[in-house]
């Protein structure tokens, strides 16, 4: 992995802390939550997603759905929607699939991996409300006007629920930085090993693939002391 990626990447313990600012208010930013979701993903998958049974997969995934929301909400790009194990998007104004899912294009996005997925069933109702609307004008380009109805309502229950909705994300905090605590030393311990096994490994093809899951772990728990 380039230096620039790892510099413009966010470990598990930055993504948690990071949802917890945009849950307090914070404007979110574009590559930050881009990031949020590339290394939760990447978590979770991949070569890598062995250490995933010492993280609590639902928490993470219920942050990785927020982040999405917020994503696809609070910046202009444009939407295609699949059905379930289809690589063709559906046609805009066609009928929507019960299951598949929501790609988001970030406008202003430069690279491949800017682009988002995440299945219909785990998007909030009123932004798939909101979605529907733009597919049945014809258009899949959308801003963060388009979503007003999702805003206010957010903010609604935010001041109806402000206090246990804190409380709630509090504990929530805690836990994945605990899990992320625990997890980093079990993947550091492997990044050394990996180490090793690279400086004495005369196979270039396998040095390379070693040294892939060590930019790998470097992402995800951070580089070792």
């Amino acid at each position: 992995m380039a230096t620039n990626d790892r510099r413009n990447s966010m470990t598990l313990d930055e993504v948690s802390v990071y949802w917890r600012q945009l849950r307090a208010g914070e404007t979110p930013h574009l590559n930050r939550l881009l990031n949020s979701i590339a290394t939760i993903d990447l978590a979770f998958g991949g070569t890598l997603n062995e250490l995933s049974k010492f993280l609590s997969a639902e928490t993470w995934q219920l942050i990785r759905n927020d982040l999405f929301n917020v994503l696809i909400t609070s910046f202009p790009g444009y939407f295609l929607i699949y059905q379930e194990f289809s690589d063709t998007p559906v046609e805009t104004a066609e009928h929507w699939p019960e299951r598949g899912c929501v790609e988001f294009c970030p406008l202003n996005s430069k690279r491949q991996s800017d682009i988002m997925r995440s299945p219909l069933d785990k998007i909030d109702k009123t932004i798939l409300l909101s979605l529907r609307w733009c597919s049945a004008e014809g258009r899949n380009e959308i801003t963060p006007d388009d979503f007003k109805s999702y805003k206010e309502l957010s903010a609604s229950k935010n001041d109806e629920d402000a206090l246990e909705a804190k409380q709630f994300i509090d504990r929530l905090c805690e836990v994945c930085v605990s899990e992320a605590n625990k997890s980093r030393r079990i993947a550091h311990r492997r990044w050394w090993r990996l180490s090793s096994e690279a400086s004495s490994c005369a196979d270039k093809r396998k040095k390379n693939m070693i040294m892939r899951q060590m930019g790998e772990l470097e992402t995800i728990w951070g580089p070792p002391a």
